[in-house]
This record gives structure tokens, C-alpha cells and sequence, in this order.
């Protein structure tokens, strides 16, 4: 029953998920509300401005647009005179006024300017600009934004008819540095600003956040209103939008208007980050809230679970302990309750795998020696048809044995080499021995057959389970490391790294021992002929090997004339 509680318990800790879940959802559902209500403020920041700049626009063009309910045209000349001028004194935004007859031509006389000084380049620039807006013109008309003097002031121009039918046009150029400078002074929070931009993406007037940027087609936002005014059938429609736009740290909230008589827009930019400051502040604050919650739960948890958690940790130990071949491993509870029955369950199992285990090893240990016995009177079979290479087989396993510990081979490989040292020359039992032992040179169809006996001895040992690792050895014990040998052709690391140990075994002591064409070559000249072949016939990685092997057994390389057999 002492473990149904623990475990009664913990579950009733598991009631942390659902609180997660809780909080997660009042997460989603309060930061979907707190960016709503931030994209509405700046939504709401763009409108406003708007009927600021609305304002700055009407104020200088309703003395102008006066003109009309003043019967200009029936007055005298001085009068018409005097009533511009009264504009240009009203309105310090007017910077000229041009009237045009119907047939848009300058009426003589009928010019003012704001300044006494104007060069020539800005009162045809003001007609040029004049001109293209009364053509065909019915109603008022602005020009598109132009940058004149030395300082590149903003100037917008407007134009319309008088009289009805038209009796003549009046073209106004107005200063736009009031709207710059109400522009500059506008703020969205600590990094937010305004700028306008015509139908072009021009900037109009900006402030400094744009960085003297005079293109603005390519944000986010001014993109977007643009593709929008493009897809409207009527020009003069209201566009409103908000959301973000851009990603990374280029991300920001921006929203626009767009003001159909001036065919402007108005922008506003915030980078994300600050735009959702409170989202922010309002998840880590639910996330505190869940991180108490979560640290309160966890210490519950602890200290309920603690008597489940310690003996099963224990049973974890001996388990591995028993996954490793450490049988007769006891766990040690005094619980006395179902952990208590299993632990004791959990003993005597051990013990038994214990008693199975000495069992088992008794008979794979009787077991390998019968195949070791095996291995080695076939490889006897085989030296003893020929005097000269009587106990060859066994020195090359016991030599390829010592290069696999000097290359840090892992202990089931290097049974592998004692086996593959012993069985390398096994094919031969399929060679006949007219050949196997003639005394002389093989001729060139004989050194033929001679050569299949790796293939032939493979195909033997083929069937044989436990051999399989050692059929590399068998077949490939004859390849070269510079890809001339057989019976495959293998090059380089392409052949087997244990065929490699037992082919340069096989190469030592074949130098080392006395042979029908060689006599046994001292243990120095050998490791020089070694040397030779290395890079050609033998991998230099493993007589690098065999080299430090002689040296650790302290074996000297001068005076040494007998076949060489190193043993543990």
C-alpha cells in the first residue's frame, strides 16, 4: 500500500500539466489581445496625424481657394494685385501665386512671389509645375512634391480653375516645412516615428530615423500601400493598414493611411521589440507565476517520490551490474512491502544466473579449446606436407597476435588474428603436392594454381559460423597495399586491416625462417626487406607496428639467425 500512495501521489503532482496548459492558453489568448491593442495604437497614431496634416494643408489653401467666391476676374487689375498679395501676407506657406487665361498662358502682372529674389530656374520651375496641373484640369489638383533652393525645401503645388465656364487658372506653390517639422516632433513610444511618402515612394517630409533615406518604396509598409493603391480602381480611395512587417531585427509594426488628395501616405514604424514591451512584460510575468508553480510542485514531488526513487536506483545498479556479467549481485532493501518481495525475488534470480553463468563458461571455455585443437591440426595438416614451413602457421598467429595489441585491437579481434594466422594458409589443402612442395621455382602456370589457395581456403571455412570473422584473413591474406596482389586486387585500406596484420606476420616469418629457395635471414635484414615492401606490398601502419614490437621485447637485430617466435 506504501508504494500505491507514492505513486498515488506523483500522479496527483501530474496536475502541473494542466496548470501549464492553463497558463499557456491565458499566454496565447492575452498576447493576442495586448499586439491587437498595439497595432490599434499605432493604427490610431497614423489617423491622427492624418488630421494634422489635413489641417496644415487646408489652412493655406482656403485663402486661396477664396479667390474663387471673389468674382476675381471682374476686378480691376490693381485689385487683382492687392488680393494676391493679401494671400501671400495671410499665409507665409504661400510662396506664389501665377494666374493663367483659358488658353494657359501667364497673365501679365498677375505673378506674386513671397520673397523679392527669385532666380530665374525657380519661377520656371513653378510655371513648368503650374502648367502640367491645368492641363485638362476641372477641379483642384496638387503636383507632386519638389525640393527647391540651395536647401532642398519641400514645395507642393496646387492648381484650379476660376469661373464657371473657366475663365482663367490659379497655380499656388506652398512651403511644406510646417508638416516636416510637425513630423520630426511626432513620436510612437521611445523608438517609433512618422514619415510621409508620395505615390512614388518619395519621401515627402521624415524624420531623422530614416537617415536621409529620399526612397522609401522599398519598406515594408510603403511597398504595401503602394501594391494597394495600384489594385484600387479609384485613386482617391482611404486605405488603412497595421501589422508587421520585415523579419530578424529588421522586424517592425508599422501602420499607414493614405490621404486620396495628395495621394500621400502616411507611415508609421516601431521595431517589434519595443512595440510588444508589454507582451513581453506580461509573459515573463505568467511565466514567473508557472516557475513558482512548477518549483512548488517538483519539491512535492521529491519528497514523495524520495522512498520509491532511492531502492529503485539501487535496483538499477544491480541490474547493470547483471547487464555486464556480474552475476550474484544483491540488492539491499529493508522496505518490507512489494519492493521489499522484489528485491528478495530480484536476489535469488542472481544467484541462479550466477550458478548458470560458472556452468556456461565451463562449457564454451571446453568448447573453444575443441575448435582451437581443431583449427591448429588443420594447420599442422597443412605444414606437414611440407617440412620447411612446419609450425609457419602457428608463429604467424602468434606474431599477428602481438601487432593487434600494439595497434590497441579490442580482445575479440585479436582471437580473430590467432585464428586467421592459423587458418591463412588452409587453401592449400586444395593444391596439389607435386606442386605444394617442389623444390624449385614455380613456373608461371603452377604459381597460378598455387594462388587460388586463399580463394579455395575461404570457400572451406565458408560454412563455418564462428569462423566468419576470419575469412577476411583467409582471402585476403595475399593482397598488396598497392592493389597488384589476388586474388580480389584490393588496394590500400580496401583490404581488410586484419588480412593486413596477417599478410606482413606471414611476410616475417617467411623471412625468418629457413625455405627451400631462402635460407632464415637475420632479424635486421628481414625488418629491412619488410621496409622495402612497405607502401608497395605492406601497410606501413602495421610493420610501423611491428618495429615497436621487437623493440618492446627488447629483442636485438644483430646476431639473430633463427626462425623468431614472440610470445607474451
Amino acid at each position: 500500500m506504501r508504494l500505491f500512495k507514492a505513486i498515488l501521489l506523483l500522479m496527483l503532482v501530474a496536475s502541473i500539466i494542466p496548470t501549464v496548459m492553463v497558463g499557456w492558453l491565458s499566454v496565447s489568448h492575452t498576447r493576442e489581445l495586448l499586439v491587437r491593442d498595439a497595432q490599434e495604437l499605432a493604427q490610431e497614431h497614423v489617423k491622427q496625424l492624418r488630421l494634422k496634416l489635413g489641417e496644415l494643408l487646408s489652412e493655406p489653401t482656403q485663402p486661396v481657394l477664396a479667390l474663387a467666391n471673389t468674382a476675381f476676374f471682374s476686378r480691376t487689375e490693381v485689385e487683382q494685385r492687392a488680393l494676391l498679395a493679401s494671400v501671400l501676407i495671410q499665409r507665409r506657406e504661400v510662396l506664389a501665386i501665377t494666374v493663367f487665361s483659358p488658353q494657359k498662358e501667364r497673365l501679365p502682372g498677375l505673378q506674386a512671389f513671397a520673397v523679392n529674389d527669385i532666380p530665374p530656374t525657380a519661377v520656371a520651375e513653378h510655371e513648368a509645375r503650374a502648367l502640367s496641373l491645368i492641363e485638362g484640369l476641372t477641379d483642384v489638383r496638387y503636383s507632386e512634391v519638389a525640393h527647391q533652393g540651395p536647401q532642398g525645401l519641400p514645395v507642393l503645388t496646387m492648381a484650379f480653375p476660376l469661373g464657371d465656364p473657366v475663365k482663367g487658372y490659379i497655380a499656388v506653390d506652398f512651403s511644406l516645412t510646417a508638416i516636416q517639422k510637425l513630423i520630426q516632433k511626432e513620436r510612437l513610444g521611445s523608438s517609433g516615428f512618422f514619415y510621409v511618402a508620395d505615390q512614388h515612394g518619395h519621401v515627402v517630409a521624415g524624420g531623422t530615423a530614416l537617415n536621409g533615406e529620399t526612397n522609401v518604396s522599398h519598406r515594408g509598409p510603403v511597398a504595401h500601400l503602394l501594391q494597394q493603391i495600384a489594385q484600387s480602381q479609384s485613386p482617391d480611395i482611404e486605405h488603412f493598414h497595421v501589422g508587421n512587417f520585415g523579419t530578424g531585427k529588421e522586424a517592425v509594426v508599422a501602420a499607414y493611411t493614405h490621404m486620396p488628395g495628395v495621394n500621400w501616405g502616411i507611415v508609421s514604424e516601431q521595431p517589434v521589440v519595443q512595440a510588444y514591451r508589454q507582451v513581453e512584460a506580461m509573459e515573463q510575468r505568467i511565466l514567473l507565476g508557472l516557475g513558482a508553480a512548477i518549483l512548488v510542485a517538483c519539491v512535492l514531488a521529491a519528497t514523495f517520490s524520495r522512498n520509491l526513487t532511492r531502492p529503485l536506483k539501487n535496483f538499477t545498479a544491480q541490474a547493470m551490474e547483471l547487464a555486464n556479467g556480474q552475476f550474484g549481485a544483491e540488492v539491499h532493501i529493508r522496505q518490507k512491502n512489494e519492493l521489499g518481495e522484489l528485491a528478495q525475488t530480484f536476489n535469488y534470480m542472481s544467484k541462479q544466473l550466477m550458478a548458470y553463468d560458472m556452468e556456461n563458461r565451463r562449457l564454451y571455455e571446453s568448447l573453444e579449446q575443441g575448435y582451437l585443437e581443431t583449427i591448429v591440426a588443420l594447420a599442422n595438416s597443412i605444414d606437414s606436407k611440407d617440412a620447411y614451413t612446419r609450425g609457419h602457421s602457428q608463429r604467424v598467429g602468434d606474431v599477428a597476435v602481438e601487432i593487434g595489441k600494439e595497434l590497441n585491437l579490442p580482445e575479440r579481434q585479436l582471437k580473430t588474428l590467432q585464428y586467421g594466422g592459423i587458418l591463412h594458409d588452409i587453401g592449400k589443402i586444395g593444391i596439389v603436392e607435386s606442386i605444394l612442395c617442389k623444390q624449385s621455382r614455380l613456373t608461371d602456370a603452377e604459381m597460378a594454381i598455387m594462388r587460388e589457395h586463399p580463394a579455395i581456403g575461404d570457400s572451406i571455412i565458408a560454412p563455418v559460423t564462428f569462423l566468419a570473422g576470419v575469412r577476411s584473413c583467409v582471402r585476403s591474406h595475399h593482397e598488396r597495399w598497392d592493389g597488384t596482389g589476388y586474388p580480389d586486387k584490393l588496394k590500400g585500406e580496401e583490404i581488410p586491416m586484419l588480412a593486413r596484420i596477417v599478410a606482413c606476420a606471414d611476410t616475417f616469418d617467411a623471412c625468418t625462417s629457413t625455405r627451400p629457395y631462402q635460407k632464415a635471414m637475420p632479424l635486421e635484414q628481414a625488418m629491412q626487406i619488410l621496409d622495402k615492401l612497405t607502401g608497395a606490398q605492406l601497410d606501413p601502419q602495421v610493420v610501423a607496428a611491428l618495429r615497436a614490437v621487437l623493440q618492446k621485447k627488447g629483442v636485438r637485430l644483430e646476431g639473430h639467425r633463427q626462425p623468431v617466435k614472440l610470445a607474451s
